[in-house]
């Protein structure tokens, strides 16, 4: 499985058209996650192509909206400031913060490139198994007749993100 990083460090996956990748908490469903933990992911299938998420196992600790314990799942994106750094903290929210014991529905991108990150407060007494996860090539194909509106369209998303427009 990729990815276990205690400095809250971000793992690029990339995976090729018939290829599945695991991702998730350290010893995932096996053994409680650390506290104060925070994890990021960076999924990236082929150009054209959708990310296709699944969770296997989940298992976080329940609190009101979510603000304990939670994984969150957005489009990413490539910053202005240098085209060659992707991020996703802004990015087009896939879903809203998930916590508790129900394992959710797979999630699927509209670009090729969804950040995930998992985050865990300072309670020492954490109980909870986790999450693990996997990704790939989602079957449809992408088609754009005008790049520039997509374009267009993604920056004012990130915008209103940043400012909490929606």
């Amino acid at each position: 499985m990729a990815g276990s990083s205690p400095e809250g460090l971000s793992n690029y996956l990339k995976v090729s058209e018939d290829e599945t990748i695991a991702f998730g908490t350290p010893k995932a469903g096996a053994q409680n996650y650390p506290s104060n933990y925070t994890e990021q992911w960076f999924l990236i299938v082929p150009e054209g192509r959708q990310v296709q998420i699944d969770l296997d196992t989940f298992d976080l600790e329940d609190s009101k909206d979510c603000r304990n314990d939670y994984i969150e799942f957005r489009e990413a994106y490539v910053t202005a400031e240098d085209p060659r750094t992707i991020a996703g903290q802004y990015g087009p929210i896939l879903s809203k913060r998930m916590c508790g014991k129900t394992k959710p529905s797979s999630i699927r991108s509209k670009g090729s490139i969804v950040w995930v990150q998992f985050k865990s407060d300072s309670n020492s007494f954490t109980v909870y198994k986790g999450f693990k996860a996997s990704f790939k090539a989602g079957q449809g194909r992408l088609s754009v007749s005008n790049p520039s509106t997509l374009l267009f369209a993604s920056v004012l998303m990130i915008v209103a993100s940043k400012n909490n427009l929606f």
